[in-house]
């Protein structure tokens, strides 16, 4: 296995052995590292495209701000425990980057 996927799959276990959340009646869920980097890039593009209104902006600006610092967080630390290993970003976001 690859040493970025070895890295992907230690920081789902750690999301998943850490989280305080009870399983709901439909099953198991499961929401990993990847899964949150996911997400902060659709807020990204969605806010981008204008697919929010005004009073809506502050919200999602102040949930997109937690979880970009939790994702930070958990590549940090994972940065420290492996420093040769890089975190994998979207190439969306990589390219939103790139054009500002």
């Amino acid at each position: 296995m690859p040493e970025d996927k070895k890295q992907e799959v230690k920081q789902d276990e750690t999301i998943k052995s850490s989280a305080s959340a009870e399983p709901t009646s439909a099953g198991d869920v499961n929401l990993t590292v990847a899964d949150l980097r996911n997400l902060r890039t659709i807020i990204d593009i969605a806010s981008q495209r204008g697919a929010f209104r005004g009073a809506e902006l502050k919200p999602v600006g102040e949930a997109y701000d937690k979880l970009d610092q939790f994702v930070k967080a958990v590549d940090a630390k994972a940065q420290a425990e492996n420093p040769a290993a890089t975190p994998q970003e979207p190439a969306e976001k990589k390219t939103a980057e790139e054009k500002k």
